[in-house]
C-alpha cells in the first residue's frame, strides 16, 4: 500500500512538472470579433443583440445600404474589446453555466460575462440566449466527475496530463471541479464518453413541443419542468421524453429537475431554472356561439372525458417520420393554434387548442400518422369527435366532423381516410379542428409536419 501511494505521489509531481504536450495559443485574430448574419437578421436586430448602435455596425463594415443584408455575411462587431473570433448565439442547455461554457468554448469566463453584460451565474438559466465565441476545431473529450472522484485520478485513468487538464479547464485549484460538472480532457480518446443530455426545443415556448434525450440505459429517470412530470421511454441506447408547454402558462423562469444514473452507475442530479418564453399568439375576432356550449357544468365533464382518454401512455411508438396534413391540397388554415379566443363578448381568457382547416379542396379527413383509434363519439362542444393514439403519450383529435369513418380499436395508417369535415358541436361553419396532445398538454401540431419527434 505504501508503494502504491508513493507511485501516485510521483505521478502527481511528474504530471505538474513535465507536461506531456505543449499547449499552443490561438492564432492572431482581427481586433474585433466577427458575427455571421443569420436568416431573419437585420442591422437593428444585430445591434440590439450585441447592445451597440446600428450606426456603429454600419460604419465599421462600410455598409452603403443596411437594407441589403445577406445571410452568411461576416460583420465586424465594434465596441467589444479583448474578444476576437467568430461570435455565436445559443441557448444555455442542461447543466451549462459560465464555468462549463468557458471550458467548452475555450474562452475566459470574464469574457463571457462581458459579452453578455452579466455578473452572476444565476443569469445563465436553461433556455437563456448567450453570446459566445466559437471554439477552434479540436478533439477535446467531455466528461464529468462522479461523487468521490477527483480530476487527478481521472487524468491517470484517461492517460492524460493532469497539469494540462487543469490548465485547459481554467481552474487554479483542480479540486474546484465538482461532481457532475462538465470538464474537458486534452487528449484524443476514440472511446470518448458522449454528452449525457441533449435538449431539443430550447428555449421552451408556450404551446410548443420539446424533447430531452439522456444517454443512459437506466430506466429509473425522474424529471420535472415546473409542475409538469416528464415521462421517459427507451429510445435506442438513450432514454427520452417528449413533452409540451401549455399555451396559457405564464412566461418566466421555472424550476427544472432531472435525476438519473449514467452508464457508469453514477447518480446525476440537475436542478436549474429554465426559461419559458412567450408564444406571441394574437387574438382571434370575437365569436358568437350557442351559450350552452360555454356552460361549464356541461363542458367540464366533456373536458375530463377527453383528458381521461388521452392520459394512458402507450410505451410503443406507433408512427414514423414526420406527420402529414390531415386534409387534401390546397391547404387553407382558418385559425392557428394558440390564438386567444373570446366567445359571446366574454374576455379573451381561452385559447385555440388546435388548428382549423377550412374547406378548400374537399371534405376528406385523413390520419396524419399511424395510430390506434381510441375514441369516437358525438360531444357537445367538439361535435363528432375522433381520437387516435400514436404512442408515447401522443394523441390526435379531430373535432366537428360530419361523419366518422373509423371505429374504436381500429389501427389506421398515415393518409388513411378517417372522416368527413362538418360543422357539429361548437362550430361557426364547416371546418376541421385538428388537435395534438403530448403527454396531457395540447401543443401546436404544425411543427410535427417538419420535425421528427423524438
Amino acid at each position: 500500500m505504501k508503494v502504491y501511494k508513493l507511485l501516485i505521489f510521483l505521478l502527481f509531481i511528474t504530471s505538474w512538472i513535465v507536461p506531456s504536450t505543449t499547449v499552443t495559443g490561438q492564432s492572431e485574430n482581427p481586433e474585433y470579433p466577427v458575427y455571421i448574419v443569420q436568416p431573419g437578421d437585420t442591422i437593428n436586430l444585430i445591434a440590439i443583440k450585441f447592445d451597440i448602435s446600428a450606426a456603429d455596425i454600419i460604419a465599421a463594415n462600410n455598409i452603403t445600404d443596411p437594407n441589403l443584408l445577406s445571410v452568411n455575411t461576416q460583420l465586424v462587431i465594434p465596441g467589444i474589446k479583448g474578444v476576437s473570433g467568430v461570435l455565436t448565439y445559443k441557448a444555455v442547455s442542461i447543466g451549462e453555466n459560465p464555468d462549463s461554457l468557458a471550458r467548452i468554448y475555450q474562452i475566459p469566463k470574464d469574457v463571457i460575462y462581458r459579452l453578455n453584460q452579466t455578473t452572476s451565474p444565476s443569469e445563465f438559466y436553461i433556455g437563456s440566449n448567450v453570446i459566445l465565441v466559437e471554439s477552434p476545431e479540436n478533439s477535446y473529450q467531455r466528461s464529468s466527475l462522479s461523487s468521490g472522484d477527483s480530476l487527478f485520478e481521472r487524468s491517470i485513468q484517461e492517460n492524460a496530463s493532469f497539469w494540462e487538464t487543469t490548465m485547459l479547464n481554467q481552474v487554479e485549484n483542480p479540486w474546484a471541479i465538482l461532481p457532475n460538472e462538465t470538464f474537458l480532457f486534452p487528449t484524443v480518446n476514440n472511446n470518448k464518453e458522449e454528452n449525457n443530455i441533449e435538449f431539443i426545443g430550447l428555449p421552451l415556448t408556450q404551446g410548443k413541443s420539446a424533447v430531452i434525450n439522456v444517454n443512459t440505459t437506466a430506466q429509473d429517470l425522474t424529471g420535472r419542468v415546473g409542475n409538469l412530470e416528464l415521462q421517459f421511454f427507451p429510445n435506442n441506447s438513450k432514454q427520452s421524453s417528449i413533452f409540451g408547454i401549455h399555451a396559457m402558462l405564464p412566461a418566466g423562469l421555472y424550476p427544472f429537475h432531472l435525476e438519473f444514473k449514467n452508464n457508469l452507475d453514477q447518480n446525476v442530479v440537475i436542478d436549474q431554472l429554465i426559461l419559458i418564453q412567450q408564444g406571441f399568439y394574437p387574438q382571434d375576432p370575437p365569436l358568437q356561439v350557442d351559450p350552452s356550449t360555454l356552460d361549464e357544468s356541461l363542458t367540464k365533464p366533456e373536458d375530463e372525458l377527453i383528458f381521461q382518454v388521452t392520459s394512458p401512455f402507450t410505451t410503443e411508438k406507433l408512427w414514423s417520420g414526420v406527420f402529414s396534413y390531415p386534409v387534401d391540397d390546397p391547404v387553407c388554415i382558418k385559425s392557428w393554434f394558440g390564438n386567444r379566443r373570446s366567445y359571446n363578448d366574454q374576455p379573451y381568457n381561452r385559447f385555440h387548442t388546435g388548428v382549423d382547416f377550412g374547406v378548400c379542396a374537399n371534405l376528406n379527413i385523413y390520419a396524419p400518422a399511424d395510430g390506434k383509434v381510441v375514441f369516437t363519439d358525438s360531444l357537445l362542444t367538439r361535435g363528432n369527435a375522433t381520437l387516435i393514439d400514436h404512442g408515447l403519450g401522443v394523441y390526435s383529435g379531430f373535432w366537428h366532423q360530419e361523419t366518422i369513418l373509423v371505429e374504436v380499436g381500429q389501427f389506421v395508417k398515415a393518409g388513411e381516410l378517417i372522416g368527413i369535415i362538418g360543422t357539429t358541436g361548437r362550430s361557426t361553419g364547416p371546418h376541421l379542428h385538428w388537435e395534438l396532445v403530448v403527454n396531457g398538454v395540447q401543443v401546436d401540431p404544425l411543427p410535427w409536419l417538419e420535425t421528427v419527434f423524438p
